[in-house]
Parts: structure tokens; C-alpha cells; sequence
């Protein structure tokens, strides 16, 4: 993590939010010797975007001689679940 002083950050506030938002990285503000605040994403950046989905999920491992097995456990876990619920009210 970066670290500036608040008053390096000062200096050009836009650019460093916009630093944070597009490259995703965080800074570390500074007072005297303190770290006194933190500029850091507000919600994690995907590279995916929405027209790269269908290639991504074609990309994904996929089931191949576990399929049976597989489907046989999911299976399993829903009867389980009803029961699982009462339990709990």
C-alpha cells in the first residue's frame, strides 16, 4: 500500500481518488509520523466484463467422470434440507 501525507494528497484529491478507483490500489494517509486514513476501493474491481462471460464459463473445468457422483450428492444434500430447516424453526 502507497502511503502519502495528507498534504501530498491534498495536492490533487481527484487524481489519487481516481488512482484509487481505476487501479484499484489503496494509500495509506500520513500526519506527522501517524497514519491518520486510509483511501482504498469501495467495492473490488472484476477485469470480467459482461461480454467475456460466456468464454470465461467455457474456459471452467467441467465435470466429466464425477458428473454421476456429483449429481447423486446434490440430490442427497436436498433431501437432507427440509429436515435441516425443522431443526431450526
Amino acid at each position: 500500500m502507497e502511503r502519502l501525507t495528507v498534504t501530498q494528497a491534498e495536492q490533487d484529491f481527484a487524481a489519487l481518488v481516481n488512482r484509487v478507483y481505476s487501479e484499484g490500489v489503496g494509500v495509506e494517509l500520513q500526519r506527522d509520523d501517524r497514519i491518520v486514513a486510509y483511501l482504498t476501493p469501495a467495492l473490488p474491481q472484476s477485469q470480467l466484463k459482461i461480454g467475456d462471460l460466456a468464454a470465461f464459463l467455457d474456459g471452467l473445468p467441467k465435470l466429466q467422470e464425477d458428473t454421476d457422483s456429483f449429481s447423486a450428492d446434490l440430490r442427497a444434500i436436498r433431501r437432507e434440507l427440509p429436515a435441516e430447516a425443522d431443526r431450526w424453526g
